[in-house]
């Protein structure tokens, strides 16, 4: 008598990566953002949604690292997803290393949440609540970053010699371009450090 045995479907790495995003119980807003009086999802809080979807699923694992940009000349905080032997960078974050420790730290933390945040859609955000209440602070507030990128843009391609208006509508053009004070603030740390 031989035994029956069953067609198993081969998963692969974008089935485990879609499950662990299907596992993902969306993170507390845990922390206080003392300038717009705004609650979100701390780093470790971030860290903890997605440890738990991964180990729900099996079979798969992600990390983080720190890497090197010599082109734009600062590091990008990378999160690294592998499963069936394959490995991908989901996403990857910009941040400034800063001779003075705790900024250093400071925008490694930021740079490690950000990158979790992007890389397994992440709803860590205060996206009613406080915002909406204080339309005029939030919006001096993305106004305000939105001038500092400008502002590093500009810089940036005063010292490497090329049109600011194209490395603007390079950027306008991306994926990657949002309208809000994050992405304005990594963006100016990224040029400001280029």
């Amino acid at each position: 008598m031989t035994p029956e045995f069953e067609e198993v479907e081969a998963v692969t790495y974008h089935d485990k990566l879609e499950a662990v995003h299907a596992a993902i119980r969306q993170p507390v807003k845990d922390s206080l953002n003392p300038h717009f009086n705004s609650t979100f999802a701390s780093l470790n809080e971030c860290n903890r949604v997605v440890a738990d979807a991964v180990r729900e699923v099996g079979g798969c694992d992600y990390w983080q690292r720190a890497v090197y940009n010599p082109e734009s000349k600062c590091y990008e905080m990378e999160t690294v997803f592998a499963a069936g032997g394959t490995e991908q960078v989901l996403s990857r974050h910009p941040f400034r290393d800063d001779p003075n420790p705790q900024k250093s730290a400071s925008a490694s933390t930021y740079a490690r949440r950000y990158s979790l945040l992007s890389a397994f859609n992440l709803a860590a955000e205060d996206d009613d609540g406080n915002q909406a209440a204080r339309p005029s602070d939030s919006a001096s507030g993305v106004e305000a970053a939105k001038q500092r990128m400008w502002a590093a843009v500009k810089g940036y391609s005063q010292r490497m010699g090329i049109d600011p208006k194209q490395v603007i509508a390079d950027m306008q053009s991306s994926p990657e371009w949002r309208e809000d004070a994050d992405y304005f603030e990594m963006t100016a740390m990224r040029y400001e450090n280029a």
